[in-house]
């Protein structure tokens, strides 16, 4: 997506990888150096994992694991010539926010979202599908997040990740 071609005459009802709620959020703890997008970028609103280096992240597995966590939209002030016509990627180099926990605005997969839906993620490049919880989709895997928010196919949705630490972890 370039430089924007059409007005909207009504606003949207969020955009996505932002905040969805006021309730409370939690992030993913990242080493002294951050973590960084790395080759090729980082797409906001889809889920990364971050990389054996520990800081650099994609929108793609090492392994069939749970990613890291939501890739969030919070680059203010990135106004340069050179990123004038950019899209929902996040350049390589530049800070990525994976959010572990909390409510955000994501774009539904290629069929309606509903309530209470179970969230996977792309094996390939970390975008969204929804489902019944335990049906893990062919080439995705569980998230932990679930749809609170539903909407048709392609539309804005929002999603929930637990905030808690969840039971057995060392977190």
């Amino acid at each position: 997506m370039g430089f924007p071609t059409k007005i909207n005459y009504t606003w949207g009802k969020g955009f996505p990888g932002g905040i969805a709620s006021a309730n409370p959020r939690r992030s993913a703890i990242p080493g002294p150096m951050g973590f960084v997008a790395g080759a090729g970028g980082v797409t906001v609103a889809a889920f990364g994992w971050v990389q054996a280096d520990g800081v650099t992240v994609l929108n793609k597995p090492i392994a069939s694991e749970a990613p890291t966590g939501f890739v969030l939209r919070d680059q203010t002030g990135l106004i340069t010539p050179y990123l004038g016509e950019s899209t929902m990627t996040l350049p390589s180099g530049f800070n990525v926010q994976l959010m572990t926990g909390g409510d955000y605005f994501a774009v539904s997969a290629a069929t309606a979202a509903t309530p209470e839906q179970a969230v996977y993620a792309s094996t390939t490049d970390g975008t969204l599908q929804t489902g019944v919880a335990g049906t893990v989709p062919e080439g995705t895997v569980a998230t932990g997040w679930i749809v609170t928010q539903g909407g048709a196919a392609g539309s804005t949705i929002i999603i929930s990740g637990a905030v808690a630490p969840i039971a057995g972890s060392n977190e």
